[in-house]
């Protein structure tokens, strides 16, 4: 999977750009504020149809402008798919994939998995555990049941994440529940009564055994995805006795369903429901010690890139009918990250992945030292435009 080529018309201070981009590593290089963040903030925005950076609309349309429009034309095997997003600054949205109009954002990340490693990306380890079961979620909406196709040691996901149900169908259900049973727990508060005792008993059933469908699968994932996240650590940042453990919201040796029905009143007076898949959480320890504890900003930092770039890699081994998925990286102002030594251990990492990468930063050399060289195009950023550099000075 890649995306070929990418529009961006009032984005940001994007007024208008359309480059053809390269299945390989792709360098942008340009002052603060000529818009490399922004060009990586569309292909995301492509991907999710929501920023990486706000969760309001307006700030993405460009100042003076109505609305904002992305394009680009994704590479999956043999097939091309053209996908499209526009929203304007009265909340409307239009969302096109090979000209036929969808709702589904989640239509997007299927054609175009994108994961975004930057300055924030910290915030995966040491922020709230609402982040970290995003990044559960997005490995389980990537990597199917028997969908990848590797000689990795840790086998494949046919013998390893099975559920009778795939994971966006139970992720919605659970939700819908989730939202049911809360709503019947407020209105029994608000009405200081005990309310209807058996709806609220079928709403938790249901719950239940949707949160352990759930709980299963993001289990199982974990399994899957460990023993990649050891290697990459390894790689990257030469970190011993890492360990990377799920938790999955209520205790490991109780029944979800005696827990609803037996602190029904609790649940009750607080007005929502307390234990569950919505309290999940992944925990990296090093030595047994909490990471955020015990690790210095640089060991964080290497750790949560190891993080997603294993997610990456995962997911990049999912296969489809149209061949295999891919994934975008989308890294954001690498020199800021890490030292030469570190720059240089993550370039080497994707380009042996051979996954698509939109690497940017503020110095062409820097960038070019990096990689050694080894990259497919690179680009000049100034002014809100992007310009296809043909030519560089060999970095030695």
């Amino acid at each position: 999977m890649s995306l070929k080529w990418l529009e961006a018309r009032h984005f940001r201070n994007l007024t208008h750009i359309s480059v053809d981009l390269d299945p390989g590593l792709n360098l942008f290089f340009g002052d603060n504020g000529s818009g490399k963040t922004s060009l990586l903030e569309s292909s995301y925005f492509l991907s999710t149809a929501r920023s990486f950076r706000d969760t309001g609309l307006d700030p993405v349309i460009q100042r003076g402008a109505l609305d904002c429009l992305l394009r680009g034309k994704v590479q999956i095997g043999d097939m091309e798919h053209h996908i499209g997003i526009s929203r304007d600054r009265g909340g409307s949205r239009e969302i096109k994939i090979n000209s036929e109009a969808t709702r589904k954002s989640s239509e997007l990340a299927r054609l175009l998995p994108a994961l975004i490693l930057g300055p924030h990306s910290v915030d995966l380890l040491i922020g709230s555990p609402t982040l970290r079961r995003r990044f559960l979620n997005w490995g389980l909406f990537h990597v199917k049941p028997g969908s990848v196709s590797s000689d990795r040691s840790s086998t494949s996901v046919t013998s390893t994440v099975s559920s009778s149900t795939d994971f966006p169908a139970n992720w919605e259900e659970a939700n819908r529940c989730l939202r049911q049973r809360n709503l019947l727990l407020r209105r029994y508060t608000a009405n200081s009564q005990a309310g209807n005792t058996k709806e609220l008993e079928t709403w938790s059933a249901r719950l239940a055994s949707y949160a352990n469908q759930i709980d299963r699968q993001r289990a199982q994932y974990v399994e899957l995805y460990r023993p990649l996240f050891t290697e990459i650590v390894q790689q990257l940042a030469g970190i011993d006795g890492v360990a990377f453990d799920y938790y999955r919201g209520w205790h490991r040796e109780t029944d979800l369903l005696d827990i609803y029905l037996k602190e029904a009143d609790l649940d009750q007076k607080r007005g929502f429901t307390q234990k569950g898949f919505q309290r999940a959480d992944v925990r990296i320890t090093v030595s047994g010690q909490p990471a955020s504890k015990v690790c210095s900003r640089g060991e964080l930092k290497s750790l949560v890139w190891a993080m997603i770039l294993a997610q990456g890699a995962l997911a990049s081994d999912t296969s489809t009918s149209e061949g295999a998925r891919g994934t975008l990286y989308l890294i954001d102002d690498l020199a800021s990250e890490f030292d030469e030594e570190h720059r240089r251990r993550v370039c080497k990492f994707l380009v042996e992945t051979g996954q698509q990468v939109l690497l940017t930063g503020v110095e062409e050399k820097s960038l070019l030292a990096a990689c050694k060289n080894q990259y497919g195009r690179l680009f000049h950023v100034k002014h809100g435009g992007a310009f296809h550099v043909k030519h560089s000075s060999t970095i030695q």
